[in-house]
């Protein structure tokens, strides 16, 4: 790299392009469940949704930093989109009702931010980011062969309710049970300690 040339932080449109050729069908997938979830959230219709956070990507409007994988670019651009939409369709307080703001309370003798969030440290909050991510690749990790248990999972780490989770993946009440029970069991095989590493 020259002098010149800044340090550059975010994937080309070209090299969001390779990324995306190298998806799998089980990422197509999960992306499909991910605006199908933001598309009940706003008025644009979960394909339009999709294809909007791929043109953005593509054309360089939207930029993924070099560090996060283009499918977890893809959600987030994908809950902005449906964010702006549904700010602008004026039902935003209805979706709060629905998906509160969880805030962290300050450890006792603290003061809070003045929004009343605690902020840790940014040691602290780096090195607990690395190792929820750590946790959460190796969890994944164990579920490679199952894209839908992959999609459970997550959606139960971003804390989304039952009852959602079998529409975006077309699970009856007792399939998701036993799609649970089957995720259960593979994490204490793996982990019968619990989590060590």
């Amino acid at each position: 790299m020259s002098p010149s040339e800044p340090d550059r932080a975010v994937l080309s449109p070209s090299e969001v392009a390779t990324a995306l050729r190298s998806v799998t069908e089980a990422g197509w997938l999960r992306l499909r469940m991910i605006a199908r979830y933001y598309a009940n959230i706003c008025s644009l219709e979960a394909e339009d949704l999709l294809q909007t956070a791929l043109t953005r990507a593509l054309a360089g409007e939207r930029q993924c930093p070099v560090q996060v994988d283009v499918i977890r670019f893809l959600a987030e651009a994908m809950r902005s989109i449906a964010s702006i939409s549904l700010k602008s369709d004026g039902r935003q307080e209805a979706a709060q009702e629905r998906h509160p703001v969880l805030r962290l309370v300050a450890p006792e003798g603290e003061e809070p931010d003045p929004e009343g969030a605690f902020a840790p440290s940014p040691e602290d909050a780096l090195a607990s980011e690395q190792e929820a991510a750590r946790i959460k690749a190796a969890i994944l990790g164990l579920f490679n062969d199952d894209p839908i248990a992959q999609f459970v999972i997550e959606a139960r780490m971003e804390e989304m309710d039952a009852e959602e989770i079998r529409a975006l993946t077309d699970l009856s009440k007792v399939a998701y049970a036993s799609k649970l029970r089957l995720i259960r069991r593979r994490i204490d095989q793996a982990f019968p300690q619990g989590w060590t590493q």
